[in-house]
């Protein structure tokens, strides 16, 4: 839509629209297919979003602008809280897609250029906060309990299923794809797989029968969704994945995204979102399952959809820089011989580090 119509469409939201501007930023919601525009009003700013027609549902928006209501009282200010429709709902349905409004946070989500310790530190204290404040939250009889993470189940059965035949499915499919560079890291995919495969799925199965504190979390969490001003997060964004699992896997996720795979920097997270929120033993050893598992997992998810199922991503080079990304995660799972090698189960500082891959110079990655 244009920006004029966009203005018509906030009528649902507003009865006086003669001073609202809309910017179209031609932002997509990263890979989802979320489309976001900024409405300037007078005396603030607003970010209105087109969910996917997909993803989230009805229920899953309830159940996500609930989750933000409650933390949001709790005293989180880096959260934005979707705005009422005139009507009272804090969404609107319109030409299948799911709309929302709320307020545009402060910061850019620039950890990627200007990454540092402090930054970090800020980041997985964030994380922590948002956790202890959402730790108590219920949708519909779904909320806190200690059960087995079905993260790590989804992770453990996608592994056993590509050593059953899917991961001889997609070199079939790969080799079978026109020549192109996605084709080329695609196949460098399938060969990390295929390195520590056996190895992630064995050191997954103790882990994944052990009932784990459970809530919801954000599940999608990673450098791009903090907006940063200066060292600190004044922004978290893009709950779209909302669900009740570990925090364990948020916290793998989040720092899977940011750095490397020394184990010094690893720990540094860890002891910052740890001196906010403690983790248990059986938490700090999900961890490492949730972070290679999803590895392996998410390179095995996106050579399929791309050359099994066809889909089509709008932005290619971001799609060839997370698979590029990806392939230097699986070189560095692939140079570890067991994951309590890359980190202390104790977490204190250790000299086995995974060595960084090669062609990276930095200590910090990002997805």
């Amino acid at each position: 839509m244009p920006p004029s119509k966009q203005i018509t469409f906030l009528s649902h939201w507003f009865s006086d629209l003669s001073e609202a501007r809309v910017e179209s930023l031609d932002v997509q919601g990263g890979f989802s297919g979320a489309a976001i525009w900024r409405v300037s009003m007078p005396g603030r700013d607003l970010c209105l979003r087109r969910w996917p027609q997909a993803h989230p549902t009805t229920k899953g928006l309830q159940a996500m602008h609930g989750l933000l209501q409650h933390v949001a009282q709790a005293g989180n200010h880096q959260v934005s809280v979707p705005l009422p429709t005139r009507d009272g709902d804090t969404f609107y349905i319109d030409t299948d897609h799911l709309w929302e409004l709320t307020p545009w946070m402060p910061g850019q989500a620039d950890f990627c250029a200007t990454a540092s310790p402090a930054k970090l530190v800020a980041a997985m204290q964030a994380l922590a906060s948002f956790h202890c404040q959402a730790c108590t939250y219920s949708f519909q009889e779904n909320g806190p309990q200690i059960a087995c993470s079905p993260g790590l189940e989804q992770r453990l059965n996608l592994l056993h299923m590509l050593q059953g035949g899917e991961l001889d499915r997609l070199w079939k499919a790969t080799r079978a794809a026109e020549a192109n560079d996605l084709r080329d890291v695609a196949f460098e995919l399938l060969k990390g797989i295929v390195r520590s495969l056996d190895r992630v799925s064995k050191e997954l199965e103790p882990l994944v029968a052990v009932p784990l504190p459970l809530q919801w979390c954000l599940r999608d969490i990673r450098h791009d969704h903090l907006l940063f001003t200066g060292d600190q997060v004044t922004g978290l964004i893009d709950f779209g994945a909302v669900a009740v699992e570990s925090v364990s896997g948020d916290v793998a996720r989040l720092l899977g995204s940011m750095v490397n795979d020394t184990v010094e920097i690893w720990n540094t997270g860890i002891a910052a979102y740890s001196n906010v929120r403690q983790l248990s033993q059986a938490e700090r050893a999900a961890i490492a399952g949730f972070d290679e598992g999803g590895a392996l997992s998410s390179a095995a998810n996106w050579v399929r959809w791309i050359f099994v199922e066809g889909r089509s991503f709008p932005h290619v080079h971001a799609l060839h820089d997370q698979l590029v990304w990806l392939r230097t995660r699986l070189h560095a799972i692939a140079e570890c011989r067991s994951a309590s090698s890359r980190w202390d189960t104790t977490w204190k500082p250790t000299r086995h580090a995974r060595p960084v891959a090669q062609g990276v110079e930095s200590r910090w990655m990002h997805t």
